[in-house]
């Protein structure tokens, strides 16, 4: 009896071989479940806690998907302090177009970067780190830069507040140095701020006196405007520097 030739249907049947590139993932999946996977780890652990294994559990991915993406966890915690710092931005850019006086537009930007900031505890951590001493790096235009990107709309905004007062003459980068350290030194300084004005409720008053404060300064300088190079103090800062030279 002639022997039987096989057919290629009674050969066993091989998994197509995957081109190089994207590992497999559910067609849902992408950078943005594993950015958002690690913004609610950053919530209780620091920068230096994670991990791309953890990451990558914590996304429901493999590993290699977070490396395809990111290359490394510091490519991934640069792409999440910027996803932060553009929300935070938006927020605020929300917040500036509502109408109020110069103080209170200043209090609102301030309030809402000091929510931020308890609601991302290691977010000014990561900014220092992934934006302000990132560098422009080899292949990127420093117009690109993160640090650039940053700062041209941190100053867009800050001119939103100078708006209201077109005769002042306030430099806009002093006005944003100092909202960017008020509400970056009051998130880690919660030992003092406890020792000042304890726990609870009342702390918490306080400390939004202390913005309204704030606020109040920097609208006063802001309404007011600089004095020319070589002008006299107004009468308010002759009384200030009087009693600052009698004690």
């Amino acid at each position: 009896m002639p022997s039987r030739t096989p057919r290629s249907s009674d050969s066993p049947k091989q998994k197509p071989r995957r081109a190089s590139g994207r590992p497999f993932a559910d067609a849902t999946v992408g950078r943005d479940i594993i950015l958002d996977a690690t913004v609610l780890l950053l919530k209780s652990r620091t920068p230096e806690q994670l991990s791309i294994s953890e990451i990558a559990l914590a996304a429901g991915v493999t590993r290699a998907l977070v490396r395809y993406y990111f290359s490394d966890l510091r490519g991934l915690l640069g792409e999440v302090t910027e996803r932060l710092m553009g929300e935070l931005q938006d927020r605020m850019g929300k917040a500036l177009q509502m109408r109020g006086t110069v103080t209170e537009r200043v209090h609102q930007r301030l309030l809402l970067r000091l929510e931020f900031m308890r609601e991302h505890p290691h977010f000014e951590r990561l900014a220092l780190s992934e934006i302000y001493h990132s560098g422009s790096g080899d292949a990127m235009p420093d117009s690109e830069s993160p640090l650039k990107r940053t700062t041209r709309r941190g100053l867009e905004l800050t001119s939103l507040l100078l708006n209201d007062s077109p005769a002042s003459t306030v430099d806009p980068r002093f006005v944003h140095l100092a909202i960017l350290s008020v509400s970056a030194f009051l998130p880690n300084a919660q030992p003092l701020l406890v020792e000042l004005f304890g726990h609870g409720a009342k702390a918490e008053r306080k400390i939004n006196e202390y913005l309204w404060f704030v606020s109040a300064l920097l609208a006063d300088r802001i309404e007011q405007g600089d004095p020319p190079d070589g002008a006299a103090p107004s009468p308010a800062g002759k009384k200030t520097a009087q009693r600052t030279a009698s004690r």
